[in-house]
């Protein structure tokens, strides 16, 4: 399995390597911005009720207008995500319930067409994939398991989930001037379980943010 994931990020970095050969063979306009923005994350396990996180992530894009109105972004952010939830190790036959913590970066390549409403501003609709590797992800509470009880720290990287992930996704937004507003959703493709045998895993990310352009 990670294998795939080691192909999956080499093609997400082709693309990126694509895109900046086309700068260069081009008199293509780059604008890079700074963004900001809130996420309300949704975890999916096949069987058993979702669950919702929040949490928020920065970072830097360089938007390349190949045309008029066509584009291409890629960027580069860091994400955390915070809050309650319940975890189960079903080797293990483990429930953790506690507070969540999940760091990681997260590699976009948008792309964009734009619809020009004056000089100074304009209405975009962007899609694309994002690769996301983990930093860490770990849950702190109250354990229960055929063998007790007790409070733990519990690395749901070291035990049960892959790092990696590959989101596509897409959404909307609005630039007027310095200052952008971009409303959109990724969903997670991979699945985050690393035992086949357990449940698939699946991640969505709902973000609404705001951006200066330089």
């Amino acid at each position: 399995m990670m294998s795939n994931y080691i192909v999956t990020m080499k093609k997400v970095l082709t693309i990126l390597l694509a895109a900046s050969l086309m700068l260069v063979g081009t008199q293509a306009f780059a604008q890079l911005s700074a963004n900001a923005g809130y996420i309300n994350s949704t975890r999916t396990i096949k069987g058993y009720d979702s669950e919702n996180i929040h949490g928020a992530y920065v970072g830097v894009s360089l938007n390349l207008m190949l045309s008029d109105s066509f584009g291409i972004a890629p960027g580069l952010y860091y994400s955390l995500l915070a809050g309650k939830q319940n975890l189960i190790d079903f080797d293990a036959l483990l429930r953790v319930d506690g507070s969540m913590k999940e760091h990681a970066l997260n590699l976009p390549v948008y792309l964009n067409y734009n619809f020009y409403l004056g000089r100074d501003s304009r209405f975009f609709i962007y899609a694309g994939p994002t690769l996301q590797y983990g930093l860490s992800s770990k849950v702190k509470g109250e354990f229960n398991s055929i063998f007790g009880h007790g409070t733990s720290t519990y690395d749901n990287y070291q035990e049960d989930m892959n790092r990696f992930n590959l989101f596509l996704g897409g959404g909307v937004g609005f630039d007027a001037g310095s200052f952008k507003v971009t409303v959109g959703y990724d969903y997670g493709m991979l699945n985050l379980s690393k035992d086949k045998n357990d449940p698939a895993t699946h991640r969505g990310n709902l973000k609404i943010g705001i951006g200066f352009n330089f």
